[in-house]
């Protein structure tokens, strides 16, 4: 196996996979090592790979099916999952950050949840698990980042390149990301009801008058119930015939951002151009104390 490397594991599908690339993107670039990403846990999770719409560099980053750890780093790795039994969320940030340099012995980076300080890799290969969900892992490098993270809109329809033309035109366009589906009886992440987003609506109306909501679901016929009492002039419903890419293209196109808790939505209003968006976030991530730094500073966050 070549030496330097950073590989790492591509978790869940695209908002989960674009933090995991951006963290560990910029470890790799610290320590001056190559990164490979795998997806040997894509079944898992039923999803595929999902980046390839961005201009990655090729140079610097590969993709590989599975991952192939050397005999210490599995050793370490097996050291962690006796650890990790019967832990709870909480527990398992707390024994990463505390055994953080001991597992570092091992070629291991482990973060599941929450931000944990990285620390400078050294010479040899590594292998980093987890979901670093926070953007202070790569704040550093936002410039980067943001170019690294451009669409290749070549890949995408017709449609959607006019479309997102005119959202990025319209200053007064306004994602609306509203996730139903798995999250609905979900105890975790069942966070924003209806309330949150008809106060999270009222608030942007008075900041922007005008408003023209672009609403991004996975129930469309559902949410167009709940959002009746308002003008359908305002209301635009984005066809579900998008790729999961495409639409997060047309979210990042527009404007303002009204937010759900999911990364996909995070990465929405992250990808924008606009530097003046306004971001209405709820008050909280989860529904339990799990480990949480996902909140940027410009953010409005509305009570749910």
């Amino acid at each position: 196996m070549e030496n330097n490397i950073l590989q790492t594991t591509l978790l869940g599908r695209l908002g989960n996979q674009l933090f995991i690339y951006a963290a560990t993107r910029v470890m790799a670039l610290e320590s001056g090592k190559k990164l490979k990403l795998t997806c040997d846990a894509m079944e898992r999770f039923r999803a595929t790979y999902r980046l390839d719409c961005f201009n990655i560099p090729q140079d610097q980053v590969s993709l590989v099916s599975d991952k192939h750890l050397s005999i210490k780093q599995k050793i370490g790795y097996f050291f962690y999952l006796l650890k990790c039994r019967h832990k709870t969320v909480v527990q398992i940030h707390e024994l990463e950050n505390k055994y953080q340099k001991f597992y570092h012995r091992f070629g291991l980076i482990l973060n599941q949840e929450g931000y944990i300080k990285p620390l400078l890799l050294e010479g040899g290969n590594w292998y980093a698990l987890g979901y670093f969900q926070s953007d202070k892992y790569f704040t550093k490098y936002e410039d980067l980042i943001r170019k690294e993270l451009t669409f290749k809109t070549d890949m995408f329809c017709k449609d959607s390149k006019m479309l997102g033309s005119k959202l990025r035109a319209n200053k007064n366009s306004v994602c609306l990301h509203i996730r139903r589906g798995d999250y609905l009886n979900d105890p975790v992440f069942a966070v924003c009801d209806i309330n949150y987003y008809n106060k999270a609506i009222d608030k942007l109306l008075e900041l922007i008058p005008n408003a023209e909501f672009f609403v991004f679901s996975d129930s469309i016929d559902e949410v167009r119930e709940f959002l009746a009492k308002y003008c359908d002039n305002y209301f635009h419903y984005i066809d579900v015939k998008y790729t999961d890419q495409e639409s997060l293209y047309l979210g990042s196109c527009c404007n303002n951002f009204i937010m759900t808790n999911s990364t996909f939505s995070w990465w929405m209003q992250y990808l924008s151009d606009n530097p003046n968006k306004i971001v209405l976030a709820p008050n909280r991530w989860y529904n339990t104390n799990n480990p949480c730094d996902i909140y940027q500073d410009n953010w409005m966050i509305i009570e749910v």
